[in-house]
């Protein structure tokens, strides 16, 4: 009995923690796990750790993904802290794209373990879906205001000022998966009206591999 007791109990727990998240979080987790860029957790979604902050190479991985990039075949291991080996061993592949791309800049270290602010995540991002956006230094707000405006404007985000506060998983998939989606709207839209010779001219325009998007 106690052990029936304590098994019903377990499942009670994994029911109402699932449904702590709001279907808009979890929905944005599971649309990212069919596209392949996270891990497929759609049948226990405690395993996402949607509210576990997110680490530098898993924001970094993901905008990748967002920028419509692939991975590198190999490494040219221009970070010193990425290794071949656990628990970043995937980690170089899907950040060394952003750096040929100038998405990030070449340093030393990386920090892949690292947690990152939500506004950190919301520049990457947002640089990762190519908006024609770039800091004012006369403007009077911060790069944290002015990001956080531009993002506002584009409906990626709702207005916020904790700035440093980490991001957490569930805020990164969510943005992450307006980004896309609004991507291949832009893709689509633009494929709709203008006249192609051939699908390289728009993956030049829109420096993704148009495949990607059309193969269904």
């Amino acid at each position: 009995m106690k052990k029936i007791l304590i098994w019903v109990s377990f499942w009670f727990f994994l029911i109402w923690w699932a449904f702590a998240y709001t279907n808009e979080q979890l929905s944005s987790a599971n649309d990212l796990a069919k596209r392949w860029i996270i891990n497929n957790h759609m049948d226990n979604p405690v395993k996402y750790n949607l509210d576990s902050d997110v680490l530098r190479q898993e924001i970094w991985a993901i905008t990748r993904w967002v920028a419509w990039l692939k991975k590198s075949s190999t490494c040219k291991w221009l970070f010193k802290d990425l290794t071949s080996t656990k628990p970043n061993s995937w980690a170089c592949v899907n950040i060394e794209p952003l750096v040929e791309n100038n998405l990030i800049s070449k340093n030393k270290l990386f920090r892949p373990e690292d947690p990152i602010t939500k506004t950190e995540t919301l520049w990457m991002l947002i640089k990762a879906i190519w908006f024609d956006y770039s800091y004012d230094p006369k403007n009077p707000k911060n790069w944290q205001e002015q990001i956080v405006d531009f993002a506002v404007s584009k409906w990626i985000v709702k207005k916020f000022t904790d700035y440093n506060t980490d991001a957490t998983r569930w805020w990164v998939f969510k943005i992450a998966d307006f980004s896309i989606k609004l991507r291949e709207a832009e893709v689509k839209k633009v494929k709709d009206t203008k006249k192609y010779s051939d699908e390289a001219s728009i993956d030049k325009e829109f420096w993704i591999d148009i495949t990607q998007l059309f193969n269904d």
